[in-house]
């Protein structure tokens, strides 16, 4: 059977933050270019054939995952176990709905608010262990849209932001080289505007590398996933219905 490398999630969630981290670069390049170059397109259909998009998505992909844990501790827990802990901010009533279906899937009631308290990590562990259950059960992107597209979503801006480094290197390295080949063109008596347009582009990433893409903005897509995570339960718990304990 064929193997999908680049499926739409790999596209999207790890391919494209990796050509927009790199994209000044590429900007710093073209600044050199004469009009109607042909090396420059040769240049990265050589990249392609040599595997370099496969290289750059398992980047992506890895930086991300390696900097969820810190992102994660930010914001004072994964966004699925903050939406479930009585002591989170998140709505109390769709809460307690959440803890119904999730005590279906498991086989066992959620903790209650004073078995919460009383131990936060052995809570924290049901409600990891009832996510990455759901998570499992809510991989088709036909049956579930909405979880799959903020999935995406999430993952995308995880992963810009786990390139957030490197795109803010080659912004400064970007338009560096635009402004360079900018100061030679005017040298050769060749002043050409595209360098210049290049350098403007580039300090343009920077500030946006620098500004947007932060941890505050990649929790927007990953609370709206664990929200709609959430709301599958309504069409999968379909179990023997768990008796939810009382708390007086």
């Amino acid at each position: 059977m064929k193997t999908n490398y680049f499926d739409h999630y790999s596209f999207r969630a790890r391919l494209q933050p990796a050509f927009l981290a790199l994209v000044p670069l590429a900007v710093g390049v073209m600044a050199w270019a004469q009009p109607g170059a042909k090396w420059v397109t040769a240049l990265w259909s050589l990249l392609g054939a040599a595997g370099f998009t496969f290289f750059l998505a398992n980047i992506a992909r890895n930086r991300g995952k390696s900097i969820e844990p810190k992102l994660w501790e930010s914001w004072g827990g994964t966004p699925t176990t903050q939406l479930l802990r009585h002591r989170g901010e998140g709505n109390p009533v769709l809460r307690e709905r959440w803890h119904q279906q999730l005590a279906k899937l498991l086989g066992r009631p959620m903790p209650t608010a004073a078995e919460e308290v009383e131990d936060p990590a052995a809570a924290d562990a049901l409600y990891e262990a009832g996510t990455k259950l759901l998570i499992g059960k809510t991989y088709d992107a036909k049956a579930h849209p909405f979880v799959y597209r903020d999935n995406v979503n999430y993952g995308f801006c995880r992963n810009l932001h786990g390139l957030r480094g490197l795109g803010i290197a080659a912004s400064v390295v970007g338009a560096l080289v635009s402004v360079g080949a900018g100061v030679w063109f005017v040298a050769q008596g060749k002043a050409q505007l595209l360098p210049w347009g290049s350098a403007g582009i580039c300090v343009v990433m920077l500030l946006w590398w620098v500004f947007t893409v932060t941890a505050a903005w990649v929790k927007v897509p990953a609370m709206n996933y664990a929200q709609h995570l959430f709301a599958a339960t309504e069409s999968l718990t379909k179990a023997k219905k768990v008796k939810q304990p009382r708390d007086d």
